[in-house]
């Protein structure tokens, strides 16, 4: 069984990383924003703590397709830089 925790709470992240019981962590925007924080940074200081999968799930802030291109190309480029630290 794997355990993955599931905020944005980037000392609750360390603590349950530090005591080796999650695979992985699980936020999206409305935790995120419950910490105060711009989202991209939080990814990344989650990336820098934890080794195992990271979920950073999107919400769509735009109803038309323009919008919706506009912010994927967007965060598939964040992914990729993220992706390229580990290769």
């Amino acid at each position: 069984m794997k355990f993955f925790v599931d905020t944005a709470n980037v000392e609750d992240i360390k603590k349950a990383n530090d005591m080796g019981v999650i695979c992985g962590v699980t936020t999206n925007p409305s935790l995120i924003a419950k910490e105060g924080r711009d989202f991209n940074e939080v990814i990344k200081e989650i990336t820098s703590i934890v080794d195992g999968p990271i979920s950073g799930e999107v919400k769509a802030t735009t109803v038309d397709a323009e919008g919706m291109i506009k912010k994927d190309v967007k965060s598939q480029l964040f992914i990729q830089t993220w992706l390229l630290r580990f290769l």
